[in-house]
């Protein structure tokens, strides 16, 4: 299958996935002039935690007034992963602009 048809049918199953409880998907976005594709795409990770443990990472990112998932990356940043400055923004707010 061609990437142009990927995309169409990406772009036709968004609606109905976006409906499903388990699912996060990003909205196919066509790149503009006033809109550059993103350079790289992002992916779900996901990993288990504790109730406890994962109530305690909430209150750790509260306190230093982060969101979990910027404080996440922080920590993966301190051991090496290369992560930008973008990387740690907030995603909820950049998707209400």
């Amino acid at each position: 299958m061609s990437r142009k048809n990927l995309k169409s049918v990406a772009a036709a199953l968004t609606p109905a996935a976006e409906k499903l409880p388990t699912q996060n998907v990003q909205p196919v976005r066509q790149a503009t002039p006033e809109t550059p594709a993103p350079a790289e795409p992002l992916v779900q990770f996901s990993f288990g935690l504790k109730k406890s443990q994962r109530k305690e990472l909430h209150r750790l990112a509260a306190d230093v007034d982060m969101t979990t998932r910027a404080f996440i990356l922080n920590a993966l940043k301190e051991k090496g992963l290369s992560i930008s400055e973008d990387d740690l923004l907030d995603q909820r707010r950049s998707n209400h602009l």
